[in-house]
């Protein structure tokens, strides 16, 4: 991926590139990268890892809207225009994105935090 992907959605969009000493496990990616968007104040929009290269495609615009999303909120589904309510604490890192529980009157299920953004 390349910060053209996502430049459309995120005009802000920055890319931040970690090395690391060893290879990680996916868990190890995922807490890492949640503790530096965490400390740092980064909107999380995409990561991907290659060995020990770990890119992270982030944004204020994605930061202010997960701020949002957090149990009890809720989230229009762009497609159908149902409501929903998000039933997760907050979001949590889940294939190189971050996703959030929501219960809609017809389904429910982990949604990508990114489809709720306009």
């Amino acid at each position: 991926m390349t910060k053209e992907d996502f430049i459309e959605k995120f005009p802000d969009v920055k890319v931040q590139q970690f090395e690391t000493a060893v290879v990680f496990s996916y868990r190890e990616v995922q807490e890492t990268v949640d503790a530096a968007c965490t400390s740092l104040g980064m909107g999380l929009i995409y990561v991907e890892r290659q060995g020990r290269k770990i890119t992270c495609f982030t944004s204020s615009k994605m930061k202010a809207a997960l701020d949002k999303m957090v149990k009890g909120a809720k989230l229009t589904d762009p497609n159908t225009n149902e409501e929903g309510t998000v039933t997760s604490d907050k979001p949590f890192l889940m294939g190189g994105e971050y996703c959030v529980n929501v219960d809609f009157p017809s389904d429910s299920g982990a949604y990508s935090c990114e489809y709720f953004i306009e």
